[in-house]
């Protein structure tokens, strides 16, 4: 069977269960703070402001939104990572292919093939969006809208790993658990939890307790905060020589490696079971 058909064949599974819909939501998005950047300037030069006071302001606003974007973009990545593998091995689509001597690391890469085309369809309908509010604004030329993209669509496709590798032998539900519960339900609640202890509690406990919890924050970056769309210039050092970025982007890519390790350890052991198609 051939690579480009057997990601056809996820992608048709992966439109199948309507996530289609949230590449149109996206669009919808992107119009409406079209929309709302037009009206604010519009009311702005109303109300007799000047002009490129006016365009200062709708530029702040502007990238406001987009750091709104990017924060709910690496959420709606790993959801959408997580639905390609599971139903793919409920229905039998899974089982079916490895009969026929398709081997389990290209029925994997075909399966992410299929999640990168949602992926990088779903970044250019935001990036369209923006370029053009930008561009009537003055903030972003042709040149760099044309290569700023990539700043979004390469960090949520390595993002996108995590929740991927995982969700070849788990639940989705399992890996929305992990993923998102822990970072943001579990530790928040367990960092509350400690800073309540009083003085009864020995120093020594609590400053390890915290530790704990510390570290194992660390398994969990937050890379929203590391990409750099819709500009495509990187961030300078906040405090030269320390590069502040680049560490922080190693600590990333060490952190997605191990769950991307973990996932593909359990997946070059996990017993599908019955390989006849149940569908």
């Amino acid at each position: 069977m051939q690579f480009r058909s057997l990601v056809w064949l996820f992608w048709q599974q992966l439109i199948r269960r309507k996530s289609l819909w949230i590449v149109v939501a996206l669009a919808g998005v992107v119009l409406l703070i079209n929309f709302m950047i037009a009206a604010q300037m519009k009311g702005m030069l109303e109300q007799g402001i000047r002009y490129d006071i006016a365009t200062r302001k709708a530029v702040a606003a502007l990238d406001s939104y987009a750091g709104q974007v990017r924060q709910w973009s690496v959420v709606l990545v790993l959801v959408v990572a997580a639905l390609v593998a599971p139903p793919a091995r409920k229905d039998g689509t899974t089982q079916f292919v490895l009969t026929l001597s398709v081997s389990r690391r290209r029925l994997a890469l075909a399966q992410f093939g299929a999640l990168a085309l949602f992926i990088v369809a779903g970044t250019l309908v935001v990036h369209a969006g923006f370029a053009v509010a930008s561009y009537r604004l003055g903030a972003l030329n042709l040149r760099e809208a044309s290569v700023s993209w990539l700043f979004l669509l390469v960090p949520l496709l390595i993002w996108a790993t995590t929740s991927f590798s995982l969700s070849l032998t788990r639940p989705a539900l399992l890996v929305y658990a992990i993923l998102l519960g822990i970072p943001y339900l579990l530790l928040p609640l367990l960092t509350a939890f400690i800073g309540s202890w009083n003085t009864k509690v020995p120093e020594a406990v609590r400053l390890l307790a915290s530790r704990v919890v510390d570290n194992w924050s660390l398994l969990f970056p937050n890379v929203a905060t590391l990409i750099v769309w819709p500009r495509a210039v990187l961030p300078a050092a906040v405090r030269p020589p320390w590069p502040v970025w680049p560490w922080e982007g190693l600590h990333a890519l060490a952190a997605i490696a191990f769950w991307v390790v973990i996932g593909l350890w359990t997946y070059r052991r996990y017993d599908f079971g019955s390989r006849t198609p149940t569908k």
